[in-house]
């Protein structure tokens, strides 16, 4: 996202506030509806398989994920390719960064490598309450967006990857694989 969301590519700071301010925005409603298909899943897999037997298997694939994560060469259904960057071209930045945030908020249409995606929407049908729920999923979309931050010093497209590299790609995915561990814990004992 950083290579189409950035300072350079919205043309200043103020421009790119704003293209930022879409793609939380779309990220929050791609988790929204995300929520709701979790939720629909639950509610038809309960049928068949206790709660808590839901809990658990949610919980064994977010350690997977996690383990991947932390470099265990374990297979992933994760697509190859990012977001369509075709869309750049024929789309407003505004509407751009709206859908990219809106797919990165539903998760499957795009690239993702860690885990805290998958851990975050196997964990929230059990969360109990409809606040904690969108509470979970707007934090979600901010964490989604504080991203783009990483580039924000960029002035043109060949600084972007040197700031992206700085942040520590390496302590991104320690964090990410805790967090999703905790998350499969929890399901584990609050199911």
């Amino acid at each position: 996202m950083g290579m189409t969301i950035n300072p350079a590519v919205s043309g200043g700071r103020r421009r790119w506030l704003g293209h930022s301010a879409a793609f939380l925005l779309g990220a929050f409603f791609g988790g929204l509806l995300t929520l709701t298909g979790a939720l629909a899943v639950v509610a038809l897999a309960d049928r068949a398989v206790p709660l808590h037997g839901l809990a658990v298997l949610g919980a064994a694939a977010i350690a997977w994920a996690a383990l991947h994560d932390l470099g265990v060469p374990l297979p992933l259904p994760y697509r190859k390719r990012q977001v369509p960057e075709w869309l750049r071209e024929v789309l407003p930045q505004s509407v751009v960064a709206a859908i990219f945030g809106g797919m990165l908020g539903i998760g499957f249409l795009t690239l993702f490598t860690y885990s805290t995606q998958l851990a975050v929407f196997l964990a929230l049908p059990f969360l109990g309450s409809v606040p904690t729920m969108l509470g979970v999923v707007a934090t979600f979309a901010l964490g989604k967006t504080l991203v783009l931050a990483g580039v924000a010093r960029a002035r043109s497209l060949d600084e972007i990857p040197v700031y992206w590299n700085a942040t520590g790609v390496g302590v991104l995915r320690t964090a990410t694989a805790a967090v999703s561990l905790t998350l499969a814990w929890s399901l584990v004992h609050t199911a």
